[in-house]
């Protein structure tokens, strides 16, 4: 049996050795459109409120539809109908977390609240049936100790108001997802077969299969994604996998990094990686300043939507490649056993130009940290996020405040004169430490205990 905690999924990509014909593309499209308007009929019917109840674990949603009649409608096949129907449940129920995430932090903010308006907040979102009943103007049916539980958190608070105030909330950052995007569709293992160095897809045809020949052998059983480019001819198949962790040789030691626009990492040597971040972020989003339809209806440089998209993906994608040949050229050649990462301040656009602030605005540092994340576990290398307040200021020799001067960091106290981001990235190597050593001495204490 695999342990989970040592295996990661990729996503391995198949493709058709020889051009698809416009007629054989169009039928693949056709479905890939029926899908859509699936996944659109799901959003409407089961986004709102009133269907939350409904969505976990998504059996009724699933039942319902089946009886909707819509399928038969469409002349979908099962195989994409219900696959369908269970990515646009998954849509809504991130736009779910991400509506708590939003309620959660306005909590957080609010400064009329007392601690107990917090704690019964937080105690009926986390139940879910408080949380729906609550929505929906209902008395939540709770079991006998959560009755009492419930009871004893409403007794403190003025609960009428807090309901309102969550009610208000949820309808303020609840919306409504919708796709217009018909670039592909699922498949589960009974609609497609790998046979004849290629693969059988089933079609709307009643007992009919298109079959695309590839450019490798390899033969899968899980579901897949087809992803369609018309225009090129082409496909390809997106497969998951799940393969276990690399062990490289010679990774060991710390590593502190400080993790910038300017330059995507520096390291507590003072070594550098992705100096060219800024120019593919910069090249980024002044496509998006200048070329966005909406703020060139008159233009006549205006590219439409559809080449909009197509630039815009294709800056990201050579952004994002840059990013991932840094990143696997910093581990390639720290070899580290850890790396400390500081936790980023949201940024403030107070004092920057409108460029400067879109540039900031638009940086993506979460993908950063993502595929850092990402890269980081495939080869058993440990991530560690560290407190960053104040970790740019304070000297990494004797911890004084100190001063910038252009690239450099200044301390008037030890007279030590570093490359500023080198000084943040030491900062955050012996924050990492100290963290270490903390847990340390609190595991062997309780393991004493």
């Amino acid at each position: 049996m695999k342990d989970h905690k040592d295996t990661i999924f990729k996503t391995v990509y198949q493709h058709n050795q020889v051009p698809i014909s416009a007629a054989d593309m169009e039928r693949l499209q056709e479905i890939a459109r029926d899908c859509r308007e699936v996944k659109n009929y799901v959003y409407d019917r089961y986004s709102g409120i009133r269907s939350l109840p409904k969505i976990y674990p998504g059996y009724t949603v699933q039942n319902e539809m089946t009886k909707s009649g819509l399928r038969e409608r469409l002349g979908l096949p099962s195989v994409y109908f219900y696959l369908s129907i269970f990515d646009a449940l998954g849509d809504i129920k991130s736009q779910w977390t991400d509506v708590k995430s939003h309620v959660e932090k306005n909590i957080r903010g609010n400064s009329d609240f007392t601690p107990q308006d917090r704690h019964y907040l937080r105690f009926v979102m986390k139940q879910s049936q408080c949380f729906e009943g609550i929505l929906l103007g209902e008395r939540p049916a709770l079991a006998q100790n959560w009755e009492e539980r419930f009871q004893a958190v409403c007794s403190k608070v003025d609960a009428h108001r807090l309901d309102q105030y969550l009610r208000r909330q949820v309808r303020r950052h609840l919306n409504r997802p919708r796709t217009d995007a018909a670039e592909g569709f699922p498949a589960s293992p009974k609609g497609y077969r790998y046979a004849d160095h290629g693969i059988y897809l089933s079609m709307k045809e009643s007992r009919q299969r298109l079959f695309i020949p590839l450019t490798d052998n390899n033969r899968y059983t899980r579901q897949v994604y087809i992803r369609l480019y018309p225009e090129e001819g082409r496909i390809t198949v997106n497969v998951p996998i799940e393969v276990r962790q690399r062990h490289p040789d010679g990774y060991e030691g710390e590593t502190g990094l400080a993790m910038g626009l300017k330059c995507m990492f520096v390291t507590d040597q003072g070594r550098s990686y992705g100096e060219k971040y800024l120019e593919y972020q910069t090249a980024l989003t002044d496509y998006v300043r200048e070329k966005l339809p909406r703020h060139q209806r008159n233009a006549k440089n205006n590219p439409g939507m559809k080449k909009y998209n197509d630039e815009k993906h294709r800056l990201q994608a050579a952004m994002h490649d840059y990013v991932n040949a840094e990143i696997n050229r910093m581990l390639d050649t720290e070899k580290p056993g850890v790396i400390y990462v500081p936790r980023l301040p949201a940024v403030s656009k107070a004092g920057f130009s409108r460029r400067a602030n879109a540039i900031i605005a638009m940086w993506q540092k979460g993908f950063v940290k993502s595929r850092l994340a990402r890269k980081c576990r495939e080869r058993s290398v440990e991530l560690v996020e560290v407190f960053g307040k104040g970790i740019s200021t304070e000297c990494c020799c004797c911890g004084a405040q100190g001063t910038k001067e252009g690239e450099l960091f200044c301390c008037p106290s030890c007279e030590t004169r570093l490359p500023e981001r080198e000084n943040t990235a030491k900062n955050v190597l012996k924050r990492g430490r100290a963290l270490q050593e903390k847990k340390s001495v609190v595991h062997d204490e309780g393991f004493r205990g």
